[in-house]
């Protein structure tokens, strides 16, 4: 009887040095596994944060490529403009070119060119 009491005995230290052996081990995987996923949750946090600032960044560069096509649209209309004027302006021009050759009498060129001929 002795030897099945000591042998109990025995047998529960055995086992419970194993249980707090496994305990500790436990505890530190634990541990370790709690020291990851902070560091992956800052990690994560980190990416996400440079996910805002890019968004953003994206905002403001279509902002600013929106600005640059209405003020392309813009010139594009004044350049447009600028042609019909032009357009006009040389109508006008010719219009003028022929009335002052229409006013200038043909035969006072001729006379002109003659005086200046010495013969």
């Amino acid at each position: 009887m002795k030897k099945k009491r000591f042998s109990l005995i025995f047998f529960f230290v055995v086992i419970s040095g194993f249980g707090c052996a496994c305990t500790t081990k436990t505890k530190e995987e634990i541990k370790t596994i709690k020291l990851d996923l902070q560091l992956k949750e800052k990690t994560i946090a980190n990416l996400l944060d440079r996910i805002s600032m890019k968004d953003q960044e994206i905002g403001k560069l279509t902002e600013e490529l929106r600005a640059a096509h209405v003020t392309i649209e813009d010139l594009r209309s004044d350049i447009e403009k600028l042609r019909e004027i032009d357009i006009q302006m040389e109508e006008k021009k010719k219009e003028v070119d022929n009335r002052i050759e229409e006013t200038i009498p043909t035969t006072g060129t001729d006379s002109a060119t003659a005086e200046e001929k010495p013969e």
